[in-house]
């Protein structure tokens, strides 16, 4: 038996930085995946985005120089590069220690978004390299960072007419688990940026795209909004769209320092409300106090109105809810001293008199704004109220549907006996679910896996496509698909506008496909499921595709296996130099043995896998209009299809 260390002042670990960042990322920047990844370049434009809110830059341009390697400028004030009272120069200490910065008082900054003194050090920590530019003064000036750690130190290169920053950064590989931004995720995160702030222009250049028709010759977008988030909702989030009333709600004010804008419209549709809300440009995904201080001031609101109008006499149809089908709603709030649920900021949970403020800010303006459009506040009502009807229909299918699924836990077993081959444990956090395509893949997956904690549910058939399905209104033939009752028994969490995430019975779920045609569409038709129907799933991050091998690699006792061509080329001039392999190209799942797809696509240590997240909605919604609709014009989904034939390995970016 080991003997037990002793425990004493000497076990004490005290962590300097970059030490203290680079040994625990996540706490700062949420994973070490796709959206840390991205996390980085956040904050850096939250930065300049901040220079915009004191009034001092009005152009921000981020340029993609390699597919990891990211130039972010803005025209603000410069960071400061004077002597510090630490001795160092100001832009040293705000690059290299945690919590520094001008964000603490509010001086410099009246409101904010970026993570106060923590944002740049952090990405500084987390980068291969990072190096500022500034100018200020009529001089330019460099300093130079590794891994955290100074490398050139503050320097005059020359002078300049210039005023502003430039941050340059690669974060490093050896922490991350992807080496390569997003050009969609970045181009949807500056269009926010720009609808959010009317007046900033924010310029994309992607270097890795060449395009011919651009006078830089790559890929270029510039987007301004001059009239901020109405712009944006009519002209962008709601273009094309079947609205019921065709200009959006505009609403704004001011009061105790705190200024909360809202647009609201509505489609035709019954879909759950997508609701976008932002703290001095920061979105919070998970929403927050502000939001909650909306929709009490809505249904408010909308209840006085419906009594007025005798549409509502018992006051018992006019609610959250059914205000809620159909409606897309922007609310972009300013507020000093903001504090958020966790580094990552997805949810705004201080001051908690925010909640009041904008609930009294829209009470007012929304009063106000019907008093004069009574015909909007006609149709939205008659809107909640038809939904509050197709709820009720909706209601009584679901009751069939559940007499289908069964009313108990032995019928809901009897539904996936001999689909399901479930894990042991209890413990979610730890439960684990691949969604298989076919007996054959299923097979492999049940005798390779981990007992204990990955459960394999082979699908026996094509999944539905419930895109064209939704736009036909036809709920119920969606809910008798087998394969749909089947995963909605198995999750456990309900669906569409009754899931329940609580309810999850496993932590990740895995859509694990060949990798062929088939493969790809199966893949697709899933995600477009989930999409519609579990959404939270992805947004709040347990939805997974598996990266099985595309092939395997012999040379006598050597064996390699490459998850893409380039990754196989690697090998063949490294690994396998000199040698005459024996190489495999997997079609299918079913083709590696139990151990294989262990080894290669199952096993935490070693898998690869890609986390669905939603980074666009916007854009999100576009493609699947495009590839699953029926009223997608077939020579636009041809034209996409054509302009990406890679898009298999790039589905992840439908959302």
């Amino acid at each position: 038996m080991p003997k037990e260390k002793e425990y004493n002042a000497d076990s004490i670990a005290s962590l300097s930085y970059p030490d203290n960042v680079r040994k625990r990322p996540d706490m700062y920047i949420g994973d070490r995946d796709v959206e840390g990844y991205h996390h980085l370049a956040i904050e850096i434009i939250d930065n300049s985005v901040d220079e915009h809110l004191a009034g001092h830059a009005d152009k921000i341009r981020v340029s993609l120089i390699a597919h990891d390697t990211l130039e972010i400028e803005d025209n603000g004030r410069g960071i400061p590069v004077g002597l510090h009272k630490e001795g160092v120069p100001a832009i040293e200490v705000v690059m290299s220690h945690l919590h520094s910065g001008g964000k603490f008082d509010r001086e410099s900054y009246q409101v904010s978004g970026g993570l106060h003194g923590v944002g740049l050090s952090v990405v500084n920590a987390l980068s291969e390299y990072l190096e500022a530019e500034v100018f200020l003064d009529g001089k330019a000036y460099l300093i130079r960072f590794e891994r955290g750690v100074k490398t050139v130190p503050l320097k005059i290169t020359g002078k300049s007419d210039k005023r502003g920053t430039i941050i340059r950064f690669k974060p490093d590989d050896t922490i991350f688990q992807i080496t390569k931004f997003s050009s969609s995720s970045l181009a949807g995160r500056l269009r926010e940026v720009a609808f959010l702030n009317p007046g900033l222009e924010v310029t994309f250049e992607d270097k890795m795209q060449p395009d011919t028709d651009q006078p830089s010759g790559f890929a270029t977008q510039v987007f301004r909004y001059d009239e901020g988030i109405y712009e944006f909702m009519k002209n962008e989030l709601n273009r094309d769209q079947d609205v019921i009333f065709p200009d959006p709600v505009k609403v704004i004010g001011q009061l105790e320092g705190l200024t909360a804008e809202v647009v609201l419209q509505y489609r035709n549709s019954g879909e759950d409300p997508e609701i976008f809300s932002y703290v001095n440009s920061i979105h919070t995904k998970n929403h927050g106090v502000h939001v909650d201080g909306f929709w009490m001031a809505y249904e408010k609101v909308m209840q006085k109105f419906a009594e007025r109008l005798n549409i509502d006499k018992k006051g018992d149809k006019i609610n959250k809810k059914t205000l809620s089908f159909g409606l897309t709603c922007v609310i972009n709030t300013r507020i000093p001293n903001a504090e958020f649920k966790g580094q990552t900021k997805d949810k705004l949970t201080e001051p908690l008199e925010a909640r009041r403020i904008c609930r009294d800010i829209v009470e007012k303006a929304m009063s106000l704004y019907f008093e004069t459009h009574m015909d909007i506040a006609d149709k939205v009502l008659k809107k909640a109220v038809l939904e509050l009807k197709a709820l009720q229909e909706a209601e009584r299918a679901r009751e069939g549907v559940r007499t289908n699924l069964g009313r108990g836990k032995k019928e809901t077993l009897a539904i996936i006996a001999g689909k399901l081959a479930d894990c042991s444990t209890r413990r979610r956090e730890l439960r684990e679910i691949f969604i298989v395509e076919g007996d054959s893949a299923g097979g492999s997956a049940k005798q390779g896996r981990n007992r204990e904690t990955q459960a394999i549910l082979p699908l026996r058939g094509k999944i539905l496509n419930v895109e064209k399905k939704i736009e036909k209104k036809s709920l119920q033939s969606i809910l008798a698909n087998e394969e749909i009752k089947t995963l909605i028994a198995v999750l456990g969490a309900g669906y569409y506008q009754n899931f329940e995430l609580s309810k999850l019975q496993y932590d990740k779920i895995v859509i694990m496909t060949d990798a062929d045609v088939d493969g790809s569409h199966i893949r697709t038709l899933l995600l477009t499921f989930f999409y519609r129907f579990m959404r939270e799933l992805i947004e709040q991050g347990h939805l997974y595709i598996a990266l099985p091998p595309l092939y395997k690699i012999t040379a006598g006792k050597i064996t390699e296996y490459a998850y893409s061509d380039e990754e196989k080329e690697k090998l063949l001039k490294t690994r396998f130099e000199n040698k005459t392999p024996d190489i495999q190209r997997y079609k299918g799942l079913g083709e590696m043995n139990p151990e294989q797809l262990w080894d290669t696509t199952m096993d935490p240590e070693r898998r690869k896998m890609l986390r669905m997240s939603i980074t666009d909605f916007e854009e999100s919604e576009r493609l699947l209009k495009v590839l699953m609709s029926d009223d997608a014009q077939d020579g636009e989904r041809k034209k996409f299809i054509l302009s990406n034939v890679n898009f298999v390995t790039n589905i992840d970016d439908i959302g």
